[in-house]
């Protein structure tokens, strides 16, 4: 048995999860139908994503779109879009471009979206319109067979972290990784296609680009020659794929599939790590507001960029950043090659022998901040001043109320931000999240 034969046995679903599936799809589908018969709206149910094509990984969520007439107004769809959807239990209003229900039904995650039924994927009316004309090519273009070497290859990029095209992953879609297997037609093809890949590829099935894209990937969407697909793919996660592709074809492994979890470094490791490596750890830690993933994770990687400009700014530079979620932290991570500097900066001003060379000299001789007078070097004028913050930690908490984190992250900071440096970071609950920060090693490698 290979290795992609043992992935299989383990990511295929049982006759019996299969039953229990179709009985929860029928299920919603018929409360579905019968609410909008209570209703008296002219609307007709659809299964879409993974578990309408059969090539759903196991515990799959399910998604109900509910077409509307696109003459329809869009008070009304949205209105009675969540109207139908009440039949779920914990169910929750969300928001995306027109608010949708969320629940569960059997003991599945259930989605009933409204949308309106439009002609082609080009005629959307809003952004999830094209979503069921996916479905419709997927299933006219995929053979049967195709469906677990999709399987396969969202197993496999699930297990190398970058399956998933919401913010906080930035990876690849379901329907983007259904559209590589039709492209070029089996797991162990798509990989080797994969290696050959570079920045700004385009890639096409049934339609050219309407449009030029600008982002790493570029899948044009059959159904919609302007949508890029791997829009959501970050650079590092198409790098992280390419070579995870390579890596596995040279040496193919269950663990790419299926790695082995991150041993949880000791507090006394992690000490003699950073000693060794002469660099300083500080974890900046942010209450988490109560938003939805796709609102906050945008914001925290805003405010990561703050942190590292702030951070660079003001001379202190860094071996890495990253962050993660911790119960109801949003930490921010930083290992400091410079983390403290001499209460001493040398302030450069101008050229000796322009205009305003005087006022540089006037600004500076009476200062307060200044630790001597202005002198001359190499034909331009200098003052040695006061740095305001010594080290990286007292600059974030006098200028973090500065700095736009974004809105929610703003408050929250305001409200409380924490700075802790060296041993006083390693608090129990963060230790496995600062361990994985040190640990550069990929998943498939621990």
């Amino acid at each position: 048995m290979n290795v992609e034969q043992a992935v299989l046995r383990r990511i295929l679903p049982t006759e019996e999860e299969e039953t229990r599936l179709r009985v929860a799809v029928a299920s919603v589908m018929d409360a579905t139908r019968k609410n909008i018969k209570r209703l008296a709206v002219k609307a007709e149910p659809i299964l879409v994503g993974s578990v309408a094509k059969g090539t759903y990984l196991p515990h799959p969520d399910f998604d109900v779109f509910v077409q509307f007439p696109p003459e329809t107004a869009r008070e009304e769809l949205e209105r009675n879009g969540l109207q139908i959807g009440q039949f779920l239990k914990n169910k929750k209003k969300m928001y995306a471009e027109h608010p949708y229900t969320r629940g569960t039904h059997m003991g599945f995650d259930v989605e009933i979206v409204p949308c309106f039924a439009v002609a082609s994927g080009d005629q959307k009316m809003s952004a999830v319109d094209r979503t069921p004309h996916h479905n419709k090519y997927v299933l006219s273009k995929m053979r049967p067979e195709q469906r677990n070497e999709v399987r396969l290859l969202k197993a496999f990029m699930k297990g190398i972290g970058v399956y998933g095209a919401e913010s906080k992953v930035q990876g690849f879609s379901g329907y983007l990784v259904e559209l590589l297997v039709l492209k070029y037609g089996t797991f162990r093809d798509a990989l080797k296609a994969v290696t050959n890949w570079q920045p700004g590829n385009v890639i096409a099935l049934d339609m050219l680009p309407a449009r030029v894209f600008d982002e790493p990937l570029i899948v044009v969407d059959p159904v919609d020659g302007g949508r890029n697909v791997a829009s959501a793919v970050s650079k590092e996660k198409m790098a992280v794929f390419i070579h995870a592709a390579a890596e596995y074809l040279e040496k193919p492994r269950v663990e790419f599939f299926f790695p082995n979890e991150r041993s949880k470094q000791s507090r006394k490791k992690i000490i003699e790590l950073l000693k060794m490596r002469g660099t300083t750890l500080m974890v900046t830690a942010i209450r988490a507001p109560k938003v939805t993933d796709d609102v906050l994770y945008p914001q925290v990687r805003k405010a990561l960029r703050a942190f590292e400009e702030l951070y660079t700014r003001h001379d202190f530079s860094f071996v890495r950043s990253g962050f993660d979620m911790v119960g109801e932290d949003i930490l921010f991570l930083f290992e400091f090659e410079t983390f403290e500097l001499p209460y001493l900066k040398k302030h450069v001003g101008p050229p000796a022998w322009v205009k305003n060379a005087f006022d540089f000299q006037a600004k500076w001789e009476h200062s307060r901040d200044a630790l001597g007078p202005p002198y001359v070097e190499d034909g331009l004028w200098v003052v040695d001043i006061k740095r305001g913050q010594v080290n990286a930690a007292q600059l974030v908490a006098v200028k973090h109320k500065e700095m736009s984190l974004g809105k929610d992250l703003d408050k929250e900071a305001r409200r409380l931000l924490r700075a802790l440096v060296g041993e006083k970071a390693l608090k129990p609950s963060y230790m496995r999240s600062i361990g994985a920060f040190l640990d550069r090693r990929f998943p498939w490698e621990t």
